[in-house]
């Protein structure tokens, strides 16, 4: 039993506070949306304005407005002004990450199912 009090104290350690975890699960909230994941894998390509995000996804300027900011409040997205334009961005490369890990996620989880 000592052993499995361990890994118990172990885990426990690992755990994040409930504020920590509380932000992650709002950075996923954020992500979960179809629209939004869609605005964060274009913005995974470069640097867009909202007009050009609005135009490549078939979407209205205004959704994406809305959207950008809820990405925005995340930390996922950032932006600078050029001119009269806002050119957003993703934050850091951690986005980029977090969205090749779920694709290879998904690519293993079709891979699985056919077996």
């Amino acid at each position: 039993m000592a052993s499995s009090n361990k890994k118990v104290e172990r885990v426990m350690k690992s755990i994040p506070e409930m504020e920590k975890c509380a932000m992650i699960a709002d950075i996923f909230k954020a992500l979960g949306d179809p629209g939004r994941l869609r605005i964060v894998k274009a913005l995974s390509m470069g640097k867009l304005c909202s007009g050009d995000i609005a135009a490549a996804l078939n979407m209205e300027n205004s959704l994406v407005s809305h959207q950008l900011q809820v990405l925005k409040h995340q930390g996922i997205v950032t932006f600078k002004k050029e001119g009269k334009f806002m050119i957003y961005s993703l934050s850091n490369e951690c986005v980029k990450k977090l969205l090749k890990l779920v694709d290879k996620h998904l690519n293993n989880c079709e891979q699985e199912a056919k077996q």
